[in-house]
């Protein structure tokens, strides 16, 4: 799995299997591999690319991940021949709410490199059957997390940050609700590439955040933004929330370099009171919440997760790994239950979260 933040690749390894209450996990083993900085560049520059820059990508990401693959395999000491099969997600160039949707990494490179059938493009199908696309994890915490009787909200703190509530006491799918909540990390990011010229991609352990000051009247813009307000179901992408919504907002209000300080805590706060107001305006009175369950990159902001930790409280908010589920690996996990899942011809996506007209079978398979 390679996100919305372009920063690197999480692969994960795991046994699944199918029993009598839906599918069941073992042995995960998951690393995340940071891309090198020409790399990030090349990916960044993609999204604005010609037809033929894409195309090249398209090969490019293809021959990255295989490499990664095998890295991770060395490391772990992991034969090729005890793999069944590859999920690749591939990485995200744009994404058009219920329109269109477009993830590169030829998964030919993967099958060529290994001789392993590959499973990707799973977002596709769930568009065609009039979804949106995205969130397409809720299945997989419905599979993961039901059997613990608690009203969970599983959040991915990711480039975009998205959430499932799985309610206690939930028997079937049609029980689960999820959306994209707005920018997870992608603001954050794209400001301390503009403060630091480069240098960094992340606010580390949000040191930069912690010297500014929430600007009121940005936070109060943002909070009004029309996909906040937005009816369900719903996704988004950096089409939306990306580098060019940061340079609006530093025109408009006429913001000097000495400030972007500013700028980046009031982005840090709105990452968290997205999630807040989604669940706020969705959710609060009909599911009260047990417990917070957290995951992607945002969860190693201390800032971001402060803000949601004050809004939220006293729910408390913990790791999957409290749970058995790998924290980082995560989301590189559902896309390897998704694959197993297009095997089994199971369908994938949850049609009350996408607004699809009817469950379908997600993925394509590459031999």
């Amino acid at each position: 799995m390679s996100g919305t933040s372009m920063d690197g690749l999480n692969v994960c390894v795991v046994d699944i299997s199918r029993n009598a209450s839906g599918v069941e996990i073992a042995n995960p083993v998951c690393t995340g591999y940071t891309y090198n900085q020409e790399f990030k560049e090349y990916l960044h520059a993609v999204v604005s690319g010609s037809t033929a820059a894409v195309c090249q990508a398209n090969f490019a990401i293809g021959r990255e991940y295989a490499g990664i693959v095998r890295r991770f395999l060395h490391e772990h000491n992991i034969s090729v021949a005890s793999v069944d099969l590859v999920g690749s997600h591939g990485q995200t160039v744009w994404h058009i709410d219920r329109q269109a949707t477009l993830q590169i990494g030829e998964p030919s490179m993967i099958s060529e490199a290994f001789d392993v059938p590959v499973v990707s493009d799973f977002r596709v199908r769930d568009i065609a059957a009039g979804g949106t696309g995205a969130p397409l994890v809720p299945f997989i915490d419905f599979l993961l997390f039901k059997k613990f009787q608690k009203t969970f909200m599983v959040l991915n703190l990711g480039g975009i940050a998205n959430f499932t509530i799985v309610p206690r006491g939930s028997k079937t799918i049609d029980e689960v609700f999820a959306l994209d909540t707005g920018p997870g990390n992608i603001l954050c990011d794209t400001l301390v590439k503009i403060i630091t010229g480069g240098v960094q991609n992340c606010d580390t352990d949000g040191r930069l955040a912690r010297r500014g000051t929430i600007r009121g009247d940005i936070l109060q813009e943002l909070r009004e933004h029309p996909y906040i307000k937005a009816p369900l179901p719903k996704s988004t992408g950096p089409e939306v929330f990306g580098p060019d919504l940061v340079w609006q907002i530093i025109a408009r209000h006429r913001i000097e370099p000495i400030q972007y300080y500013d700028l980046l805590a009031t982005f840090s706060r709105f990452s968290a009171e997205a999630v807040f107001l989604n669940y706020q305006q969705f959710f609060t009175g009909k599911y009260p919440l047990d417990e917070i369950i957290a995951s992607g990159g945002g969860v190693h902001n201390p800032v971001i997760m402060e803000h949601l930790q004050e809004l939220f409280s006293p729910v408390a908010i913990c790791s999957p790994e409290a749970y058995g589920i790998p924290g980082d690996g995560k989301e590189a996990l559902a896309f390897a239950m998704l694959s197993a899942l297009y095997v089994w011809q199971i369908p994938g996506n949850v049609p009350n979260v996408t607004g699809a007209r009817h469950p379908v079978v997600l993925g394509k398979l590459t031999l």
